[in-house]
């Protein structure tokens, strides 16, 4: 059910707010790939764990963010 209504409240978004929904999800996507390099530079195990969380909520906000630009492309 909560797909069906961020499909129809996207529906009605104007254009420029589909384009900052774009920026964000480029935005998210180049932090999610720069803390994924990062981890395997990094050494210290606490950041390490913060990093890999980091990268876990950014997946998680980047395929929303998807399906929010997919309701809005019908």
């Amino acid at each position: 059910m909560k797909g069906v209504k961020m499909m129809a409240y996207t529906e009605n978004l104007a254009d420029h707010e589909k384009l900052e929904l774009h920026e964000l999800l480029t935005f998210k996507t180049a932090c999610a790939f720069k803390a994924a390099m990062m981890q395997n530079e990094v050494q210290d195990a606490q950041l390490k764990g913060l990093l890999s969380q980091d990268i876990t909520n950014a997946r998680t906000q980047i395929q929303e963010l998807q399906g929010l630009l997919q309701g809005t492309m019908r």
